[in-house]
């Protein structure tokens, strides 16, 4: 029996509600497939609520769970990449480099990029930086998109 597709999932993890990761580990589970959740930010909540705790994750931090993946064979053994709530624009920049670098290995690797960033009613809730990381970086590699009507 052949392994299931591996998918590299780089976003948002919340402890109350179903954002980010914890919406995309499920239904990819139930679709057969093998989910990597890397986490860009431990949030209390959906930042929608208004108030939340935790913290974003730094861009080196993100890259020492990639080098970790990296070392076990993880990265190599990818069929796609996820990426959602970014937290910081140097996130971007290195979620970007594994995406390079899992398509120097594996080219037919697509790479989903959700441009979090903003909603009808709320407008940009992003820190600044990532809406033009996006925009100018990120959506040319992406091999789909997924905004929303507001991005």
């Amino acid at each position: 029996m052949a392994a299931p597709p591996l998918v590299l999932s780089i976003q948002s993890h919340v402890a109350y509600g179903h954002v980010g990761n914890d919406a995309a580990v499920l239904p990819l589970l139930l679709l057969g497939m093998e989910p990597v959740a890397v986490h860009t930010v431990q949030f209390s909540n959906h930042t929608g609520y208004g108030e939340f705790k935790g913290q974003v994750f730094t861009p080196a931090h993100v890259q020492d769970v990639l080098d970790g993946l990296r070392a076990r064979g993880v990265l190599a053994r990818c069929s796609a990449i996820l990426s959602g709530y970014l937290g910081d624009a140097g996130v971007g920049e290195v979620i970007l480099a594994a995406v390079q670098e899992v398509r120097s290995l594996r080219p037919e690797v697509r790479y989903l990029c959700d441009p979090v960033m903003g909603d009808v009613g709320r407008g940009i809730f992003v820190r600044p930086g990532i809406p033009d990381f996006l925009r100018k970086r990120a959506l040319s590699l992406a091999s789909v998109i997924t905004p929303n009507h507001y991005e």
